[in-house]
């Protein structure tokens, strides 16, 4: 805890952050943390650290870097005539998200702004919509979700079910697929996750 005058200031204090995202990417977002249990705000916040500390989403955004930055252990170098990502966009299709920071993010989150010469708030909404696309991210978020809230057992059965019915189907079916099918599909008057969980295991072996 640090003192600013004669006020005490937390150190891991969160920063408020509003974002600007299409009414379909709200969707997406607003879809995931209802699944997962999870409020929006808490999501947004880990979609946004998934991304800064991913290389891979940063790299994909490195033509666009006009100031050099580093990000960790990451240099990004900027070129004068790098293609601009441009504001926040505006209109009857875009909404605000709320979610918020630890200092140590937002700063990382600024970096991230500076190289691309946007706001924080444009930096962060680009890179949630890295994240939310992000297959690996959705799929363990899913994942991690459950294995929290679901007995080891019933995480056993899960797998043998996704590895049944992959044998069936030409893609692999991911946790967040899964998850999202049971609690769609799950009608019992049940309130915790690992019931449904429960519900839906002996109706698929039965069925």
């Amino acid at each position: 805890m640090t003192k600013v005058g004669e006020r005490s200031v937390r150190s891991d204090k969160k920063r408020d952050v509003k974002i600007t995202v299409h009414t379909e990417l709200k969707e997406m977002i607003y879809k995931l943390a209802y699944i997962t249990d999870t409020t929006v705000m808490h999501l947004v916040e880990d979609m946004v650290i998934y991304a800064i500390g991913s290389k891979r989403i940063l790299g994909e955004y490195s033509p666009c870097i006009v100031r050099d930055i580093r990000i960790d252990n990451a240099l990004y170098v900027g070129h004068k005539d790098a293609e601009r990502v441009g504001k926040s966009p505006s209109g009857i299709n875009y909404v605000r998200v709320k979610t918020r920071l630890t200092e140590q993010e937002f700063t990382k989150l600024s970096s991230i702004a500076y190289g691309l010469d946007v706001r924080p708030a444009r930096a962060a909404a680009i890179l949630v919509d890295e994240a939310v696309h992000d297959e690996y991210f959705v799929d363990r978020y899913a994942k991690r979700y459950l294995t929290k809230n679901i007995s080891d057992e019933q995480l056993m059965e899960l797998k043998k079910i996704i590895e049944y019915i992959s044998r069936d189907v030409e893609y692999n079916v991911s946790w967040a697929n899964l998850l999202s099918y049971i609690i769609r599909e799950v009608t019992d008057p049940v309130i915790e996750i690992k019931d449904k969980v429960n519900s839906f295991i002996v109706k698929s072996w039965r069925d």
